[in-house]
This record gives C-alpha cells, structure tokens and sequence, in this order.
C-alpha cells in the first residue's frame, strides 16, 4: 500500500517552483497513476482548506487525504530544519484553525518557529510528526530530535523523513520509524517519485497510528486480513511444529543447526500436499540441481519440431506381429479323402471358395499419416484466436478449407477401412459357413487359402512399420534455447539444447536409456527391414520384441538424444561458478508460475548488493501479488528489509530447541510453548543477523565516519 505523506500542491515560497501548483484534474489522474492510497497535504507554512475538502472529493473512494504542513524550525543556538505535522482527517477544520494561528501575520518566505510554537499550536490535535532526517535536508539535528520525541511524549507519533529507500531501510533496521515521501517539485512527474509502502494496509488515520503504537490487537486484525495456511513443520523427522504462513513473506532464522532446512523442506510438501503449486530453491544443493538441469531426467522432446512422429502404431504391430505359416498339406488331402460324401454340401459352392487377398489400396499408408497431420492442425487452430491476427472473412477462408481438406483426407480413410474389413468380413464369413458344413457332414472343406498370400502380407505390412520407423530415425537435428537467468555484466544465460535421432556421434549421456541397447534395437530393425523373407525372422522378431519390453519403449521417443550446453548471449560456450549457479537457479525458481515459494538459503555464495538490489524486489512483487513465500536465510535484507507478515525464530539452549513467533509490526516473538516468554523481535534479529546490536551500530559508525581507511 503506497503512502506519501509529504506532498506539495502549491508553490507557497520562492524555491518552490510552479511545477507544484496542481489542478484537480491532474491530481486524480496522478495519484491513481502511481497508485497512492494515503497522501497528505504538506504545503510550506500554509494549509488550505478550500483546496484540501476539493482534492479529497476528487480522489474519494481510491484514496485517502489527510491534511498537513510543513513547518521551518529553529531553535536557539541550533539550525534550521523542516517538520511535518500531519492531523487526523476528522479534524481537518480544526487543524486549519491551528496552522492559521501559528502563522498569524508572518512572513511565509522566512517564518521560523520553535518545537514549543509548534507544540503548543498542535497538542490539542490527533496528529504525526515527522522531520527531515539524515540526508534529507534541511536535517533534524540530534538535540532538536530529542527534544521532540520528549515534547510529543508518544513515540510512535514521531516519524523521521529519509531521502530515499536504500536510506529508509538501513534507519528501519535501527528500530526508528522512518518513511519517504515525494516532496513532488513537478506534477507532470508525479509517478516517478520514491513512496513508502505499508506492509500492512491501514484504512485510516487511527489505524494508521496504532500500527505505528504496534498496538497487538490492530496488528493482529490487518494479520487476519491476508489469506493463511495452517501447516506443519518438520525440524526434525520426530518434531511436529504448528505453523502458520500468510500469503505473503514468511522468514525462518536462527542459529545453525536448528533444522530450518528441514522446515523448508516438509512445508513445501505440506503445502503441496494440499493442492498448491510450489517451486522450491535449497543453495546448499545448488550443484545437483545445475547438473540436472543438463541432463535428461526432466527433458521432455516434443518431435513435432523434429517433424518426426512416435511411431506408437508401428511399434505396437511389433509388439503384436505373429507369422502367418502355410497350410498344410495334410489339410489339402483330408478334403480330397471326404469331397463327395454329402451331396447337400457339394452343391454348396462356396465350402470350396478360396479367401480374398486383403491387398493395399493406393497410397493407403500416406492417408494414415496426411490423417494425423491434419487432426494435429486442426486441434492447433482451434487454439488460436484467429480474428486478432486476420479479419473475420480470412479467418472464416482458413477454417472452411481446413475443414475440406479433413473431410477429403476421412474420405479417403474411410474407403481405406471400408475396402480392409469387407475383406475381412467375406473371409470370416467363408470360414464361418465351412466349419458349419464340415460340422454337420463329418466332412472337410477345402482350405480357403494357401497361405502365401496371408504370409507375404504379413511380413510386408511388418517391414512397412520397420521401414517407417527407420525413416524417422534419420530425420535431422534441431538447436533450441531457452534464457535460464541474467548475470550483471555478462547478459543473459542461456541453455542450447540440441536434439537428434540415434546416430554414429551420438553419446552414451544423450539418452536415458544405455547408448548401446538402443543401438543394439536399432540394428536388429534394420537386420529385419534387410531379411523380412528370412526363415529365421521369427527368432529376430523374438529378440527384438523383448528388448522392447524390457526396457517399456512404445515410440520413437527414446531413440531421441539430447545435449545441452551452457553460453551466453553470443552464442559463446560459458561456465557459470558456484556463484552464478544459485544466482540463475534463483531467478528460474522465482519467475516460475507458482502459487508458493520456498527458498532455503537464498544468499549463500551471493554478494550482498546482488540480493537487495536483484532478488528481494522480486520477493516483495510476490508478495504484492498474494504468493506464499518462505524463506530460511541469515540474511539482514531478506529477513528484515521484506517485513515478513511472520517471522519463526529457532533456538537452541542448553540441549533444548525452542520456537519463537511474531512479526516486526509486533515487534515480539512468542514462544509457541509458552505465551509467557517473550523475546524482542528487533534484538534477536540484531542478534542473529548482524552479529549483535553493538556489532551492528559499530559499523554503522564505520561507514558514516569522515576518516580515509587505507
């Protein structure tokens, strides 16, 4: 929820510039264009209240309005600074009255007041204060600071004004309540202004300042509003820990060794279990999961880019194929010895009719394939919305003679099966009445046929299946790539995957299944392809038909090789370090479509700047956008500068293991064991995360020092 509580909309003083002066109309269109739901009215030494009830009506229903001043402020033998009251909406008459006493008769170019001015104008009001702090200029110097903590009395009513966001999370980690606001200089610019974000949305001025109180109740209440899940987790395969994750950021810290990898680990499979989508990052395992994003275990071959087809049918009249054998002679004179017996059966003709020859239509084979061409463009059309890319008449054209050539190619298919079992229909039929005969005369027909005919056809219908899956075995290789993340200086990572059929080149880890069994199959299609008249073909067929089944291929997909290398965006050969590994990792895991994220360790091996400036922007997107995140980690930036909506704190004392949680709005963590105690949330992340709070302010004074280090 974007906030911006320092907000200009007059040009009040010579410095302020025109470009604040703002209409209505460009107020609503600007405050919804960079989507600010609170903004206060701060105007140098004036409040106007005319304006203010025009702006709030203009903006009412999208976002809030509150009314404000900004104030110059000077204190005896100290220098001059900027205070910012902001007052509860309710009392926007009142609060008028107010600013207009304050500067009864002064000169708003060069009015200063004091904090006991300021104080005394405003202490009846229900308002917020904050100053201009750090390297927001003109700067709160420490002594006036103090004395307007004491004057106002109720902290959390005094806020500090940063002059951007990297500054507003380092003084966050401080414990002080910091924001940043626009102090727009150009309304047509407006968006492009830094704003504070409220973790938790507030839909008032009173709920605002009790989350600033870290009133427990108010807190608890904005908690509720965000979708849950209750889970549980594992730190140890003998440990149950309820647990309760937000849509939202979720953080798991503490000392080594306390099982928060576990955590991560059977959350992520409770939250599965459930029916969630889930993507899950460890970096201890960052190597494993590089190498098997080269290998073949999760490579899935799409042929159809290949132009080659699976061959389903052709393998599976292998599976099925069985030698049609010659009659036997025996038959033959069996029906000589008995022909005669019974006049009834020798009028019947047909007891010595021969069967038909099945025979193969023109082009037969090319109709079964055009057929499956044809129903996988037609199923692909049908995906498209053709309209959005042709007018209505084109897009009417392409499906009329896609549907013309698909009645064509049924036709075709239909005579084909017409023509295949009325052969088969006859000869059935002929059977049928010869054994019916034979039955009732105690007699034999004569066979229907030699057998020659069947046994050609059979062994010519299996060498079509082997010379069609042969043929696709040959057809070329293709190069796909696929982006796996982006390097700071060295652009994108890509993946080049390259696919091809079996061949003399290919290598052992190209396949799932051992190189040389598939070249072994491989030879004994093209040993029957050469031999299909063989008496030994039967044998072959055997061989062949095992080596199938043991290894359950059922298409021409396992014959498919894949390797896949490394480059960059040149096309260059490049090999990323351990670094670099997690860092794409990290990047496919969060750009994945998923309904939670868990991430165990995300900053081993990365540098600080890399995980503020890179990944927890793309942590607090998902957040924005309701994910479940889950994150164990020892870093600062994640673990604090995210303000999970739930922090779980692992610790380990004295043989124990104990479970703490709470959030940074609280500003507690409670012992999930024991109401009763209660840790700080500030100090033991402090404590955890940077060492200790002395460690912390130690370097704090390091780096803002005035010395040269050599």
């Amino acid at each position: 929820m974007k906030i911006d509580l320092h907000c200009h909309t007059k040009a009040i003083k010579k410095g302020d510039g025109s470009g604040r002066n703002v209409s209505p109309e460009l107020f609503k269109s600007k405050i919804e264009d960079a989507d600010i739901k609170i903004v206060a009215i701060t105007n140098h030494n004036t409040f106007d209240l005319e304006q203010y009830k025009i702006l709030c009506e203009v903006v009412k229903g999208n976002c809030l309005v509150w009314p404000g001043v900004e104030i110059d402020v000077l204190e005896p033998d100290s220098k001059r600074w900027h205070l910012i009251v902001v007052a509860n909406p309710r009392e926007a008459a009142s609060f008028a009255t107010s600013v207009g006493t304050l500067f009864q008769d002064d000169n708003l170019e060069e009015c200063t007041h004091t904090l006991e001015e300021i104080y005394e104008a405003f202490k009846d009001r229900d308002a917020i204060y904050i100053a201009h702090f750090h390297q927001k200029r003109p700067a709160v110097p420490a002594e006036d600071s103090e004395k307007l903590a004491n004057l106002v009395g109720e902290s959390y009513r005094v806020f500090k004004e940063t002059s951007n966001e990297n500054s507003m999370g380092v003084f966050a980690n401080y414990r002080y309540n910091v924001l940043v606001g626009s102090d727009v200089k150009d309304w047509e610019h407006y968006e492009e202004c830094t704003f504070s974000e409220l973790k938790l949305p507030v839909d008032s001025f009173e709920q605002f300042c009790l989350l600033a109180k870290r009133d427990e109740n108010v807190v608890q209440t904005l908690l509720n509003k965000k979708d849950s899940r209750n889970l549980t987790a594992h730190p140890a395969s003998e440990v149950k820990l309820p647990v309760r994750l937000y849509a939202d950021i979720n953080i798991i810290f503490g000392q080594k060794g306390t099982g928060k990898t576990q955590m991560i680990k059977t959350l992520c499979e409770s939250m599965k279990s459930s029916g969630m989508e889930c993507v899950s990052y460890v970096a201890a395992e960052r190597e494993d999961d590089f190498r098997s994003l080269l290998g073949q275990k999760e490579t899935v071959v799409d042929l159809s880019k290949m132009r080659a087809d699976e061959c389903k049918e052709d393998f599976q009249m292998i599976s099925d194929w069985s030698d049609v054998n010659p009659t036997h002679f025996r038959n033959y004179l069996n029906w000589k010895r008995t022909d005669g017996n019974n006049a009834n059966k020798t009028r019947m003709k047909i007891t010595r009719s021969s069967a038909m020859s099945k025979g193969v239509r023109d082009n037969e084979e090319q109709h079964k394939c055009d057929k499956s061409v044809v129903d996988s463009i037609f199923n692909t059309i049908n995906t498209i919305d053709l309209e959005e890319y042709v007018d209505e008449k084109d897009s009417r054209l392409l499906e009329t003679l896609i549907g013309k050539l698909k009645a064509g190619i049924y036709r075709q298919r239909r005579d084909d099966l017409v023509d295949e079992n009325a052969v088969r229909l006859v000869n059935f039929t002929i059977n049928t009445i010869k054994g019916i005969a034979d039955k009732s005369t105690n007699s034999v027909s004569k066979p229907s046929t030699v057998g020659l005919i069947g046994f050609v056809e059979t062994r010519l219908s299996l060498m079509r299946a082997i010379k069609n899956i042969l043929r696709n075995l040959t057809v070329e290789e293709i190069n796909e790539t696929q982006k796996i993340g982006t390097l700071d200086e060295k652009g994108d990572i890509l993946i080049k995957s390259k696919y091809r059929m079996l061949c003399s080149s290919s290598k052992t880890d190209e396949f799932k299944i051992g190189i040389r069994k598939l070249r072994e199959i491989k030879e004994k299609l093209e040993k029957i392809k050469n031999h299909i008249f063989d008496c030994d073909l039967t044998e072959i067929m055997q061989g062949l038909r095992g080596m199938l089944d043991e290894y359950d291929i059922k298409g021409i997909t396992p014959f498919v090789g894949c390797s896949k290398q490394v480059i960059n965006e040149k096309g260059e050969s490049y090999t990323p370090s351990t670094g670099e590994k997690g860092m794409l990792l990290l990047q496919r895991a969060l750009m994945d479509d998923a309904d939670a994220y868990f991430l165990d360790e995300p900053e081993l091996g990365m540098g600080n700047s890399y995980i503020d400036t890179s990944i927890r922007p793309i942590l607090m997107d998902l957040s924005s956008r309701h994910k479940f995140v889950v994150v164990a980690t020892h870093n600062a930036n994640i673990a604090v500068r995210t303000l999970p909506y739930m922090s779980i704190y692992r610790m380990h004392s004295n043989g124990e293991y104990f479970t703490y949680i709470g959030n940074p709005f609280s500003d507690k963590l409670v012992n999930i064991d024991n109401m009763e105690d209660v840790l700080n949330w500030a100090d033991e992340s402090l404590k955890s995360l940077e060492g200790s709070r002395d460690a912390f302010y130690e370097r704090k004074d390091i780096y803002e020092s005035n010395h040269t280090w050599c």
